[in-house]
């Protein structure tokens, strides 16, 4: 999402369904920071480790549909997120390696929420660990893959808006979707800003709200803003030579 950091010897190093996975250190600083639970280091782990599978699904989503269509992809986990690496496929067939990210994480919530509602159902008792477990495993599958899903650039929403762009007008598509992703994200960034003055979420999910802070959010999507307006601006002189 903010480029690729290389590898390091610190490393963690698996394989998965036969795709090898990395993950950088600055993965966990970063799952830490948003799993925190002052005072509760236990429960901060718990939450961490959510992270950890939520994320590894959606990369996963990427990687198995890019296997499907003959690529042997990689994946990397690194500072909010991380990406599964790829290759040129057909529009169709790229778009539906971007979509299948979102989509295997809706489906790990939609395992997740069931499995709730059977246990409330039942009337099962839970630990403190086992809620915590629920809460960050409904919350980030809906919200992250929500957010992923607009059409900002490179959230997959964007690369997917880009990818149709392109496809339906070769000349002109790139320049199309970078107007598209400057103006939601800054769209985006104003609303949480304003959300953070005036001290209220910016979304709301049910009974999730969005976990982050909207001050936190504001910045993340200026910068997408910020980043979309700097490869326009290199388009347009590229254009002009």
């Amino acid at each position: 999402m903010f480029g690729q950091l290389g590898p390091t010897p610190y490393d963690l190093r698996f394989g998965l369904f036969g795709i090898p996975v990395r993950v950088h250190p600055v993965f966990w600083l970063t799952a830490a920071f948003i799993a925190w639970i002052p005072d509760r280091p236990d429960l901060t782990l718990v939450g961490m480790a959510v992270v950890f599978v939520s994320v590894l699904v959606h990369e996963l989503g990427h990687a198995v549909t890019t296997r499907a269509f003959g690529w042997y992809p990689e994946i990397s986990l690194e500072f909010f997120g991380g990406y599964a690496t790829t290759t040129r496929h057909s529009t169709g067939k790229d778009i539906a390696v971007l979509a299948a990210g979102p989509g295997a994480g809706f489906l790990l919530y939609a395992a997740v929420y069931a499995f709730r509602e059977v246990a409330v159902r039942q009337g099962w008792v839970w630990n403190e660990y086992v809620g915590v477990a629920v809460y960050f495993a409904l919350w980030a599958n809906l919200v992250w893959n929500v957010l992923n899903l607009f059409p900002i650039y490179p959230l997959d929403g964007g690369q997917i808006v880009r990818l149709l762009a392109i496809h339906n007008s070769p000349r002109n598509g790139l320049r199309t979707s970078q107007m598209i992703s400057i103006g939601v994200a800054g769209a985006v960034a104003i609303y949480a800003a304003v959300c953070a003055a005036r001290d209220v979420p910016a979304f709301n999910f049910g009974d999730f709200s969005l976990n982050l802070e909207p001050r936190m959010l504001a910045i993340f999507f200026a910068l997408f803003c910020f980043q979309g307006i700097q490869e326009y601006q290199a388009t347009r002189r590229g254009y002009w030579r």
